[in-house]
């Protein structure tokens, strides 16, 4: 009998296409797939969480992409992410796997993409003892000397995105080891975002072929370039983590780093996994509320109905003889709801962190295997008709009108962010100072308004607004001199402040 290759490829087509329409039974609804790289073809690769929204309107709440191997489960709407993200978490938080970020560029040690088990757990506690509500309360003095600066700061300047960030990047490394960064430039600073652009390249849809195929990884490093990236990514992002942590040890003052380095935890695990715990917060906590205070001051320029009701709220229950303060939130329910508003109206985490689901599950008949990724894309449910009226309006009374209303920005169910009530606490002060302080005009350029297109955003991980002009304008002689004053007057020795939040 003579052997004919050309037999097989035929009968192994055959085979690929019966496992393939057996594993896609009883799947949810969603565009149609190709033999073996599914969708992959029509992966969106810029803004995709637009795309999936319009693929919610065709399919419905819930619909299923199959990328190479990965079969992925979107949902679109409130009640959809609610009813398994949420209401069934127990099996909804683990993490698909990310061979490039996950594997290979961080070693297993971002906690963020851990699978649900005791490991995640583990650390997850370590990082909540220093984000829990309480705690998180302890942080608002050095909130409020940064949030100081950053007025002055723009009293001299219009380049409010590198001033959130020097915020941001201060709070953060002050609070995780000790020093603030006054300058913005510093290179504790630069080495934090070179290490997250390079983990949200790492992370990016579409962007590793070894994350839509596993099987690659076994390829030798001399075939597998991606190998050699994510080398260069681990040295970099490693050694900068153990540098901040020798360094958050030898401050004088109590920091993040001293107390997670003192639990039992941290003493039972490598230094590099402590290290990467604490780095992690400083990373996370680096772009995101920046990001949504850029979305803030879109919004503000866009749309000055808003700021003219915020500041009659300031102007009766502040003054123009002092900066709100956080003791005045409780008395602030409008400045509240700007930030609600902000965080739904252009959600920082547009397309949702994947979750993975741990067992075999059912939602409206349709079939959700075990494994399956599963992702709420945040810009689609933020934008539910059923849930929010006039969703592109930026409309803070709706938080007024209804309390109630979910708000997902900071994820769902068991992993929904650790960090949210410090960034809440410095977009509420940061918000209502900007919006006692300024006014937002549009920049000309001879003679002639730029224009600012409320939907121009990057893709990633993350989304910001592109770059785009104000002009931060005092209201008055008097609040610029409070402005002046108060930092001028403030304390800026961050161990003394520090020395108020806990024992070294």
């Amino acid at each position: 009998m003579i052997f004919n290759p050309f037999l097989i490829f035929p009968l192994l087509l055959c085979l690929v296409l019966l496992y393939e329409r057996r594993r896609d039974r009883g799947l949810p609804p969603g565009p149609r797939r190709l033999p073996i790289i599914g969708n992959l073809h029509q992966a969106p690769s810029e803004l995709p969480w637009r795309t999936y929204q319009e693929w919610t309107k065709k399919y419905g709440p819930i619909f299923s992409v199959q990328y190479g191997l990965t079969t992925v489960i979107m949902l679109g709407t409130h009640e959809s992410a609610d009813a398994l993200l949420n209401k069934k978490s127990s099996i909804y938080s683990s993490r698909p796997r990310l061979v490039m970020a996950g594997e290979l560029v961080t070693k297993g040690f971002h906690v963020l993409l851990m699978t649900y088990g005791q490991k995640w757990r583990t650390h997850q506690k370590m990082q909540a003892s220093c984000l829990n509500i309480r705690q998180s309360q302890a942080y608002r003095p050095l909130q409020d000397l940064e949030s100081k600066q950053l007025m002055h700061d723009l009293l001299h300047s219009d380049d409010f995105a590198k001033l959130y960030h020097r915020y941001t990047a201060s709070l953060m490394f002050g609070l995780s080891y000790g020093k603030r960064s006054p300058a913005g430039d510093e290179p504790e600073i630069k080495g934090a975002d070179q290490v997250n652009a390079n983990f949200l390249d790492a992370a990016k849809v579409g962007r590793n072929i070894v994350d839509a195929l596993p099987v690659l990884n076994y390829l030798p490093a001399f075939l597998a370039p991606w190998k050699h990236r994510a080398e260069r990514f681990w040295r970099l992002e490693s050694s900068l983590h153990m540098s901040n942590l020798r360094f958050g040890m030898s401050t004088p003052s109590w920091n993040f780093t001293k107390q997670i380095t003192k639990m039992k935890e941290a003493k039972d695990m490598p230094e590099i996994e402590v290290a990467y715990d604490i780095g992690i917060i400083y990373e996370a906590g680096l772009d995101t509320t920046n990001m949504a205070l850029e979305i803030f001051t879109l919004a503000a320029v866009l749309n000055p109905g808003f700021v003219e009701t915020a500041q009659r709220e300031l102007d009766a229950v502040v003054g123009s003889d002092r900066l709100p303060t956080f003791d005045d939130q409780h008395n602030l329910p409008y400045i509240t709801a700007v930030v609600k508003e902000t965080l739904r109206w252009r959600p920082v985490s547009a397309g949702g962190i994947p979750h993975s689901v741990i067992t075999d599950d059912e939602y409206m008949g349709y079939r959700i295997p075990k494994g399956a990724t599963v992702i709420g894309n945040h810009w689609s449910i933020h934008m539910d008709e059923a849930v929010f009226a006039e969703p592109q309006k930026f409309l803070p009374e709706r938080w007024l009108e209804n309390p109630n209303l979910p708000l997902h920005a900071f994820g769902f169910g068991r992993r929904v962010c650790t960090g949210q009530h410090v960034s809440q606490n410095s977009m509420f002060i940061i918000v209502a100072r900007l919006l006692w302080a300024f006014r937002f005009e549009h920049v000309y350029k001879n003679g002639v308004r730029l224009e600012i297109d409320d939907m121009a955003f990057t893709s990633g991980f993350n989304s910001r607004p592109l770059p785009f002009q104000v002009h931060f304008e005092p209201r008055s002689a008097a609040h610029k001199s409070v402005v002046e004053k108060s930092w001028a007057e403030a304390d800026k020795d961050i161990n003394n402040i520090l020395s108020q939040m806990g024992t070294v």
